[in-house]
């Protein structure tokens, strides 16, 4: 109330857009103190109501739910962007919660501008604290209304609203100024980051990554050094970090069609994965690749045992003409495939591992050819 109170004494040509959740019993109270202001003054409103059935975090779909709706008001109205009233006090909310949570942050508290749904969404108000907005408020006899569910503990923002309220200026100024200060550390550090990143090349030693301190910024500075299109989660870049860790060959599936191919502990992010593959293997090795996983474990279909004689190993896709040596006589793969129903755009990518010799001895789901069957495989190919 107070934003849009400033907005109209500075003769702003604007219009308010709100939604009403249905979630607490003073919101019809405070439908009410917007659409009396804005008759009063003639201001064009828009109202959304909430009906959608709610799925996990309450907080986080209201808030997509109403963006969204502030997009579709932009668009009708044809207007620059979305004022916020966002202040200083939720700035430090923000930071504290983000510390709480250990979240991998590219900055900590609430940026001035941001685009959401491809909207501008403007917060000019992040200077001034909630009691600053108050004062006005009651200076300039302007109606407001408190969202009593600020208080309640039920998520973790509320309960950081609750503890920040009772705290004195001297404190919130402290803290503002040590969220700051990590800020600019933020910014080197990416900048450092970036810097070296690029610097890497596209081929790259997977040391360079994993033993750098900070490991999932560089990663994600190369990968986007590299034109990776996806933005990753700080799980998602662990995991990639843990793999490049236990493999020295083999392939890290990304989103997008991309993929790490790992060669001698060397990286290069490839894309457009294609049915064809041929990967090389000096000794058994937990591997997940798109095509197939090297597992210690996993179905007797799936199963062989491999001596020294039999490395190089080498994992491809099937070729027509692949045959097996089994218990039972020479079985072409390809015949296989039809008794079993194999799908036709399955079989092109289907994983065939041969030995040394380039011997097929075993097809995943088929079995292993008549000399590496035993009561005690070592070694598990599984699609």
């Amino acid at each position: 109330m107070a934003l849009l109170d400033m907005c109209r004494k500075a003769k702003l040509n604007i219009v308010v857009a709100t939604v009403h959740y249905h979630q607490r019993e003073s919101a019809d109270r405070d439908l009410m103190i917007v659409d009396t202001y804005c008759k009063k003054f003639n201001i064009p409103l828009y109202i959304k109501h909430f009906d959608e059935p709610l799925i996990g975090n309450f907080q986080n779909q209201a808030r997509w739910y109403r963006y969204g709706f502030f997009k579709e008001v932009v668009n009708e109205t044809k207007s620059k962007g979305v004022l916020t009233a966002h202040h200083r006090d939720d700035v430090l909310e923000t930071y504290l919660w983000q510390n709480q949570r250990g979240h991998r942050v590219k900055r900590y508290g609430i940026a001035k501008e941001v685009d959401i749904y491809g909207v501008k969404i403007v917060r000019p108000l992040l200077d001034l604290y909630k009691q600053d907005l108050v004062d006005y408020c009651q200076k300039n006899a302007v109606e407001f209304g408190e969202d009593e569910t600020n208080y309640s503990n039920k998520y973790l923002r509320n309960r950081i609203r609750k503890q920040l309220s009772t705290k004195s200026l001297a404190f919130k100024i402290a803290v503002y100024k040590e969220m700051e200060w990590k800020n600019q550390q933020l910014l080197m550090d990416r900048a450092m980051d970036k810097e070296y990143a690029e610097e890497l090349g596209n081929i790259i030693h997977k040391d360079s990554i994993i033993d750098h301190q900070r490991d999932i910024s560089v990663l994600e500075c190369w990968l986007a050094s590299q034109g990776y299109p996806q933005i990753m989660s700080k799980k998602w870049l662990k995991e990639i970090i843990r793999q490049l860790r236990e493999i020295s060959n083999g392939i890290i599936p990304l989103k997008n069609a991309h993929y790490l191919q790992v060669h001698q502990s060397t990286v290069a992010l490839k894309g457009n994965l294609s049915y064809e593959y041929t990967i090389t293997f000096d000794k058994i090795e937990c591997v997940h690749t798109p095509w197939f996983t090297i597992s210690d474990q996993g179905p007797r279909t799936s199963a062989l045992t491999v001596s020294d004689d039999d490395f190089p190993i080498t994992i491809r896709n099937w070729h027509p003409g692949d045959a097996i040596k089994m218990r039972f006589g020479t079985k072409k793969v390809s015949r296989w495939f039809i008794d079993r129903k194999i799908p036709a755009d399955q079989r092109k990518s289907w994983p065939v591992v041969c030995n040394s010799q380039g011997k097929v001895i075993l097809v995943p789901q088929m079995g292993c050819d008549v000399v590496h069957y035993s009561d005690n495989p070592n070694m598990f190919v599984l699609k």
